[in-house]
Formats: C-alpha cells, sequence, structure tokens
C-alpha cells in the first residue's frame, strides 16, 4: 500500500512515457548520496560503544548509563523531528541532525566525566531519531516511484561503512584522534549542505510553487516542461487534498492508516527484538567473552566488512522483489544467525567445554548480520516513508521511531 501521493505523479505521467527521454538522475542521485553521508555519520554512533568502552575502561554501572543514553535520545527525538519536519522543512531537518551529532561528538571528546559522556551519546540518539524519521520522507518526495525504493534502503550501506569507519581506525588510534576524524565528516556533509535541494513537497506546503516548480526541473533534468507541471499539480493536488484532512494524532488511526501503522510497529518490533543493538554496541565485548584466538578488533573489522558488503544486498532485492520476500528471508536467516550464538553463550554459561567451538561466535554473528542488513535493517523504515499520507506522516514517523527506541 504505498502512498497514493507518489503513485500519481508516474502514473500522470504514463500516457507521455513514450515521448518522453530517457530520464537522467545525476542531480536525484547526487542529492541522495549526500544525505546518505548523515547516515554514514550516524553508523559510526551506532558503533562508538563497542571499540570506545574498551578504550574508557568505565566500571559496569557507568557503561550501562553511557550505553543506554542513545536509546533515550532516540525516544525524545522523534517529537522533536515532528515539530520541525514542516517548519525548517526537509533540508533543514538533515541539517539539524549532523548539527546534533556534531555537538555529541564534542562533547565526547571534551572530557571523560560519565554525565557528559552520556549526554553526549543522548544527543547521538536524538540525531538519530530525527534522521529515520525526516529522511526516509525526505528521499520518498524527491525521488520517482520507479527508483524510490532502491534509494531508500542504500542507507544500511553508508550506515555499515560508518560502522566500518569505526572497527577499523578507533582501535588503532587515540580516543581524541578518532573524535577528529568524526567531526572531519560531519564537516564534509555542511560543505556539500548547499548543493542539497528542498523537498518540492515542502516548498508546495509553504506556498512556495515556483521554487518548487525549479527543483523538479532540476531534479528531473531532461523531462519535458509538460511532465514537470503534471508532477507539480499532482503534487499540489495531494498537499491541498491533505490540508482538508484532520492532522491530528487521532486520524492517524482511521481506517485507512490503522493497517499502515500496524504493520509498521510490528517490523519496527520485530527489528529491535532480533538483538542487533545490544550486538552492535557490545560487539567486541563479546568476542573477547568468546576466548578466540582472533583478536576481538579484528572480528569486529570482519564483521564490519561483511556488514558493508551486506548492505548492497537489500537494494538489489528491492529492485526486483518487492518488500515482502526479501522480509522474509532476512528474517529467517538472521534467526539462524541468532541462534548459533545464543547456543554458544548457553554452552558456556552451563560449564560445557566450548574451546572446540570457538569459531561458532564469529560465524553465527557473520550470518546474522548478513541477512540482517540484507532486509529487516531498512526496509521497514523505507515502508514507513512510503505507506502513509502527508496529513499523518510527519505523526506517523514520529511514533514509530518513538517506539522503535523504546523497545531498542
Amino acid at each position: 500500500m504505498v502512498d497514493q501521493q507518489y503513485h500519481a505523479v508516474d502514473e500522470g505521467s504514463c500516457a507521455a512515457e513514450a515521448i518522453e527521454p530517457r530520464p537522467r538522475r545525476v542531480h536525484l542521485y547526487t542529492s541522495v548520496a549526500i544525505l546518505n553521508i548523515s547516515y554514514l555519520i550516524l553508523g559510526t554512533t551506532f558503533t562508538w560503544s563497542s571499540p570506545m568502552m574498551l578504550k574508557l575502561q568505565l566500571s559496569s554501572s557507568d557503561t550501562s548509563t553511557v550505553v543506554s543514553a542513545i536509546t533515550i535520545g532516540g525516544m525524545v527525538g522523534p517529537f522533536m523531528s515532528g515539530l520541525v519536519m514542516d517548519r525548517l522543512g526537509r533540508k533543514g531537518t538533515a541539517a539539524m541532525a549532523v548539527g546534533l551529532i556534531t555537538v555529541s561528538y564534542l562533547l565526547l571528546n571534551s572530557t571523560r566525566r560519565v554525565l557528559i559522556l552520556a549526554a553526549g551519546r543522548f544527543l547521538a540518539g536524538v540525531s538519530f531519531a530525527i534522521t529515520f524519521s525526516a529522511l526516509p520522507v525526505y528521499i520518498a518526495e524527491i525521488s520517482e516511484d520507479s527508483v524510490r525504493g532502491v534509494l531508500n534502503t542504500m542507507n544500511m550501506i553508508s550506515i555499515a561503512c560508518g560502522g566500518l569507519v569505526m572497527f577499523c581506525v578507533a582501535p588503532f588510534v587515540s580516543y581524541e584522534l578518532i573524535h577528529y576524524v568524526l567531526l572531519g565528516g560531519c564537516a564534509i556533509f555542511f560543505l556539500l549542505l548547499p548543493l542539497l535541494p528542498e523537498s518540492p513537497y515542502s516548498l508546495v506546503m509553504k506556498n512556495q510553487v515556483g521554487r518548487a516548480k525549479e527543483v523538479l526541473t532540476w531534479l528531473r533534468e531532461n523531462r519535458s516542461e509538460a511532465a514537470i507541471e503534471r508532477e507539480l499539480q499532482v503534487i499540489q493536488k495531494s498537499i491541498s487534498g491533505s490540508k482538508t484532512e484532520t492532522s491530528s494524532f487521532i486520524s492517524l488511526f482511521s481506517k485507512g492508516n490503522r493497517r499502515a501503522l500496524a504493520t509498521c510497529f510490528i517490523l519496527f518490533a520485530l527489528q529491535q527484538f532480533s538483538g542487533l543493538t545490544i550486538l552492535i554496541y557490545y560487539l567486541q565485548t563479546i568476542f573477547e567473552m568468546t576466548g578466540s584466538a582472533i583478536p576481538s578488533s579484528t572480528c569486529s573489522i570482519i564483521v564490519g566488512v561483511i556488514k558493508f558488503g551486506a548492505g548492497f544486498l537489500c537494494p538489489l532485492a528491492v529492485k526486483y522483489s518487492g518488500y515482502k520476500k526479501p522480509l522474509i528471508v532476512s528474517a529467517t536467516g538472521a534467526g539462524f544467525g541468532m541462534s548459533g550464538l545464543a547456543l554458544f553463550f548457553y554452552l558456556k554459561t552451563n560449564g560445557f567445554d566450548v574451546d572446540s567451538l570457538n569459531w561458532l561466535p564469529i560465524l553465527s554473528v557473520v550470518v546474522f548480520i548478513s541477512f540482517y542488513i540484507g532486509g529487516c535493517a531498512s526496509i521497514p523504515w523505507a515502508m514507513a516513508g512510503e505507506l502513509f499520507p502527508s496529513n499523518v506522516k510527519s505523526i506517523a514517523t514520529c511514533l514509530l521511531t518513538a517506539s522503535c527506541s523504546f523497545l531498542a
């Protein structure tokens, strides 16, 4: 049940497909690539705890405080996103999210006091929630229907790349130096930010129809003016239709939206209950507990490389099979991987000799990560950006992201 407003754009232009030239999407792909830098930066925050906790050498209770702060921020961030998405626009919201990560890394690099570290991780959680609330909507609104699903599932490639940077660099450099590297990534995003267009939907909502047409012309490149006009009319119709409908919390539970909300909530619940959050936050600690002859930092790098490679599977799977089949395969494979890891620690905890099974944890983690990243990680977010009409989209993504952080 993909948002009708997006389909209508392409349906309205079907009659002219025969005379339209092959679309050029250099500007669109450039915009999505810049937005994916923010996902890459976000990927570094997800894996920050794994190498940094070993460097900080905090007590068990202080470690829990710092690690859990990001999930608390993740419950606050969606409500900020709901407030700013329509006020600042999609582009401004994306900039705000990266700005919060920048402040987070500045705080984390300034001191090793537990409360300041927790505050920094809290801001990272707020940024995570804003990013995952706003960017799927942003990408969906600037994309054409034929590439929307693929572009909105490429975020896991960038997130995995960010995690790989942490696993490859953080264990081998000082605590301060890795944060300077991460702040450099934030600086690159802000340098490229002027190249990003605002969402045409956001511009039409602000009655800036002329600018919206300019953005569509820039994004669609060699499309004819008639095709641009048709798309703009469909966007205007969609926005005006949304304005006539109520945009309250209650309208989210109308008959047409309840199914979309239930579907997304179930997917997010399964996503968080899979165990990925704890696995990533304590990855190096888990590998050290296994007693493997391979150093925990090396194991983490292996997992990071696999995670990055697996990120390419989801866009391809969605392109050729839609959302449903990749989700089923992803969940099944991830379940087998986590079962292997659970079996190892069950045997170890109950006194069985597991010396001959030291290979099982890393194999299980690789299987879990490969299948999880191949579908479960990004498809629910892509669906959340597409399933809801404009009048409840901000409220829906806000509620779902808060629920996701709470379940984590």
